[in-house]
């Protein structure tokens, strides 16, 4: 299964590869960032017998505590979720 971040800027003091680096830390075993383009981060969640809703939850999390701004996006099966919500 496929989650997208679409975000606008990446939080002060981190880079692009800062947060991939952190993001596979998060999803460890489960998933991992696969590509990506202008302002949206792809990950691959690997075990389709784990509910996605968990991966979701710790990327939004790990989101949240880096300080990405609020007009951060998680798409997951066709739905955007903002970080906060």
């Amino acid at each position: 299964m496929d989650l997208f971040i679409h975000y606008n800027s990446l939080p002060e003091g981190k880079t692009l590869a800062d947060v991939v680096g952190e993001l596979n830390e998060v999803l460890d075993d489960h998933g991992a960032v696969c590509g990506g383009e202008d302002n949206r981060l792809d990950l691959d969640l690997e075990d389709e017998n784990i509910n996605p809703k968990y991966a979701q939850m710790a990327v939004k999390a790990y989101l949240q505590r880096s300080g990405f701004a609020r007009d951060t996006l998680v798409e997951i099966g066709g739905m955007e979720i903002g970080i906060y919500e």
